[in-house]
C-alpha cells in the first residue's frame, strides 16, 4: 500500500467509531500478508495460512465500515494468494468501481481471471461489461465533471451564435454549431455512463462463484434438475437476475441462466 493511500485510509478509519481498532487490524493484516510473501518460496502451507489471516483482517475492517478501493484491492490480493480465486475476483470488481483505471488492479484482476477453469463465449450475457470497459478508465466523478463542462460549453456556444447571428461569418457559425453539437452529444453519453454505473448494480448486480462444484439448477431448490451437465468452478462471473431466500438466479456470459445457492457466490 503506498504512503498516500495509507495516510488517507488512516484519516478515514480514525473518523469511524472503532477507527483505531480497524487501523490496528489492517496493520496486522498487512503484516500477515508480508509474512506470507516471505514464506511463499520455502513453505507454501505456512504462507497460505498467513494469507488467509491477512484476508480475514482486511475483511473485518471492511465490515466495520472502512470501505475504499485500496483496502478492497489488498483484500483481493490476500484472497488470491490464499487460493480463493472467486472471492478475489469479487473483491477486485468492487475495488474497480472505486478506483477505475488503476493499472495494478486491472493486471491482478486479469491474472485472477486467467486462473478460472471454466471459460464461456460471450453471447450477450454480459454485453454491458464488454461495452463499458472503455468508460471505466475515468471515475464516476471525473465523468460527471467533464459532462458538466461539455454541457455548459455546448449551451454557451449556442447562446453565442444566437447573440451574434448577424455579425458572425458563415464558416465560423458552422464550425461553432458543429462543436456545440459534439460537446452536447459527448456530455449526454458521459452522463448516460454515470447513470448506468449508479443504477445498474442495483438493477442487475454482478456476481462471481466462490466455490468449486457449483450446481446450476433449473429452479430455486435442490429438487430441481441441474441446468447444465457440469457444475461451475469458482471464479465464474455472472449477472444476478433475481434473488429468493437462499438462492439467486444468474445469467452467465454466454447468456444461459439458472439458479445457484447464494452461499456459493459473492455479489458486487
Amino acid at each position: 500500500m503506498s504512503r498516500w493511500r495509507t495516510a488517507i485510509l488512516t484519516c478515514l478509519l480514525l473518523a469511524l467509531p472503532a477507527g483505531a481498532q480497524s487501523l490496528e487490524g489492517i496493520t496486522a493484516a498487512q503484516a500477515a500478508y508480508d509474512r506470507g510473501m516471505e514464506l511463499q518460496s520455502r513453505d507454501a502451507s505456512a504462507a497460505r495460512e498467513q494469507f488467509v489471516q491477512a484476508a480475514s483482517g482486511f475483511r473485518q475492517a471492511i465490515d466495520a465500515g472502512a470501505v475504499n478501493g485500496g483496502l478492497l484491492f489488498n483484500l483481493g490480493n490476500a484472497q488470491l494468494q490464499a487460493g480463493q480465486t472467486g472471492e478475489a475476483i469479487g473483491s477486485y470488481l468492487r475495488a474497480q468501481r472505486l478506483m477505475p483505471g488503476d493499472a495494478g488492479l486491472q493486471a491482478n484482476l486479469a491474472h485472477a481471471r486467467s486462473l478460472v477453469k471454466d471459460r464461456f463465449d460471450r453471447g450477450g450475457g454480459l454485453l454491458l461489461e464488454d461495452v463499458a470497459g472503455w468508460w471505466h478508465l475515468l471515475g464516476v466523478r471525473s465523468r460527471f465533471t467533464l459532462a458538466a463542462v461539455l454541457w455548459v460549453a455546448a449551451w454557451g456556444a449556442a447562446a453565442w451564435l444566437l447573440l451574434t447571428r448577424s455579425r458572425t461569418p458563415d464558416r465560423l457559425r458552422r464550425l461553432t454549431r458543429s462543436a456545440a453539437w459534439i460537446a452536447g452529444s459527448l456530455a449526454a453519453v458521459l452522463m448516460a455512463t454515470v447513470g448506468i454505473d449508479t443504477f445498474a448494480p442495483q438493477w442487475r448486480p454482478l456476481g462471481v462463484t466462490i466455490a468449486d462444484g457449483v450446481v446450476v439448477r433449473k429452479g430455486n431448490g435442490d429438487g430441481f434438475a441441474p441446468a447444465f451437465a457440469e457444475p461451475l468452478s469458482q471464479g465464474v462471473e455472472f449477472r444476478v437476475l433475481e434473488e429468493r431466500p437462499g438462492w439467486i438466479q444468474i445469467r452467465l456470459p454466454d447468456g444461459k441462466t439458472g439458479w445457484i445457492k447464494d452461499l456459493q457466490a459473492s455479489t458486487a
